[in-house]
């Protein structure tokens, strides 16, 4: 594991802030419990007892009015730490899912879903009208093609989720970059690694040519050749000699799983091995990577609290939730 940075004191103030956040989020403990109450009405009264109740509007009861709350609640802290940071780009990344949503809407005519964050108003529109011309090099040439209307997604519509997986990875990455910091690459590559490996297993399991993928995913340092090389390989189980490190152990493990269990095992097994490396964030006074754990402990907080009030109403059994709960940074 890598070492965490030091003398980042132009960090303190908004990790001074984290030090107050950290002691609202919801422990594992909690959430375990949470999943275990039958009634989903139940359910929603203890969740009045939480940090979400500042975001809760009168009446909320189906699932889309629960999944906006919880949007906001995350969305909001995140950019408040935004404000307060030095450099944007460590809360750009946890806020990037929203805007290739809204990128995506925006190609197909269609309104933004989120607050504007790294793609704006203006951007979104050139981009509706097939002007890519100001949007960052990394990824400039891929949203250039799929902005054509009679580009190769005019043929095969996959192709406009592929290309933005792919951008939204690239851009990850180059995010993080920018930072300097060893353990935030460390802990981003992970991610995207498993990202990737999940992009094409899904493809592979819906009977996709992954050569397609390979063709409007790539360019992505410093996995181009892991790509290719999984995107070659037509028997599923020989991805086990080609997936490096932990995340090649998790998917080893894995894939000895149910076939409806694989994909969401590896997919909880990363996370939680991811919020493990995150942890170390605590031991540093300031700098970036405390920033960028939080905000990691908070989407995992959303995720729990998105996967325990869909299933409560739709009525899933406690037990098959409490199995899927992730691990929690606090």
């Amino acid at each position: 594991m890598k070492a965490l940075s030091k003398g980042q004191h132009r960090w303190g103030f908004v990790c001074g802030q984290i030090s107050v956040l950290e002691g609202r989020l919801m422990s594992y403990d909690f959430f375990m419990n949470l999943g275990g109450i039958e009634k989903s009405e139940d359910v929603l009264h203890r969740l009045q007892e939480t940090s979400l109740r500042e975001f809760m509007v009168p009446g909320a009861e189906t699932w889309e009015d629960w999944s906006t709350i919880i949007d906001s609640y995350v969305h909001s802290q995140i950019d408040e730490l935004k404000k307060a940071s030095p450099s944007p780009e460590i809360t750009d990344v946890f806020l990037l899912n929203e805007d290739y949503v809204n990128l995506k809407r925006a190609i197909n005519g269609k309104n933004a879903l989120f607050p504007k964050n790294v793609f704006s108003e203006s951007r979104l529109n050139e981009i509706a009208s097939g002007n890519s011309a100001l949007f960052p090099e990394i990824i400039r040439p891929s949203i250039s093609a799929i902005a054509n209307p009679a580009g190769a997604q005019s043929e095969n519509p996959i192709i406009t989720d592929i290309v933005l997986d792919g951008c939204y990875l690239r851009q990850y990455l180059w995010l993080i970059s920018k930072l300097n910091c060893p353990l935030l690459k460390e802990w981003s590559e992970f991610r995207v690694l498993s990202k990737l490996i999940v992009v094409l297993w899904r493809a592979l399991k819906a009977g996709h040519n992954l050569k397609i993928f390979q063709q409007y995913l790539l360019p992505l340092e410093p996995f181009n050749h892991l790509v290719s090389e999984l995107c070659a390989t037509t028997e599923l189980r020989s991805w086990g000699n080609v997936i490096p490190g932990i995340i090649g152990d998790i998917w080893r493990e894995c894939f000895e799983l149910s076939e409806d269990e694989q994909i969401s095992k590896f997919e909880q097994k990363v996370s939680d091995f991811i919020t493990q490396q995150v942890k170390q964030a605590k031991l540093q006074t300031m700098g970036p990577e405390r920033v960028g754990a939080f905000c990691w402990g908070l989407n995992m907080e959303a995720f729990n609290l998105k996967l325990i009030v869909s299933g409560k109403l739709n009525g899933l059994p406690s037990n098959m939730l409490k199995d899927r709960i992730r691990q929690t940074y606090v």
